[in-house]
């Protein structure tokens, strides 16, 4: 498969090929109306780049925070609900550590890691409440059945 490099900055905006790109690399989505199939976009300028990652981080940071909302304001939320929420930031984590991690700076990296150790400490927070919120009425339960005898 060949590479290409189309150079904007240039008069007559030229094709040259490249065999290997050092870069971010992505697959686009394929949309009904494409006039070029491309397989692979891979990008070279820092800015861009970052850019980029930033958008897919927010867009996944979104998502987990509604998840933690729903939890943490439902009051008949278990510890499932909860630990659903701290593996979907972990799994962001790993992804940010992983693959993002030689692309963005390391500022936003450690923004991006403080966002989410705030989103697994509340649901911590919200398990332990569980936790004892249950303790508290299984204690109530004693209670009760130790005076009807």
């Amino acid at each position: 498969m060949a590479s290409y490099l189309i150079n904007k900055g240039h008069k007559d905006e030229s094709v040259v090929k490249f065999k290997n790109i050092d870069g971010y690399t992505f697959r686009p989505r394929v949309g009904k109306n494409d006039y070029i199939k491309v397989k692979e976009v891979t990008i070279v300028d820092p800015q861009m780049i970052d850019r980029i990652l930033s958008q897919k981080f927010d867009k996944s940071f979104k998502k987990i925070v509604e998840l933690a909302m729903i939890v943490v304001n439902n009051d008949d939320a278990d510890e499932g609900d909860c630990e659903l929420v701290v593996d979907q930031a972990e799994l962001l984590r790993e992804i940010l550590l992983t693959r993002y991690q030689k692309y963005i700076n390391y500022d936003k990296e450690q923004l991006f890691l403080k966002k989410l150790r705030l989103i697994e400490n509340e649901m911590r927070m919200k398990q332990v409440q569980i936790k004892q919120r249950a303790i508290y009425l299984e204690q109530q339960e004693e209670m009760y059945r130790g005076r009807g005898r």
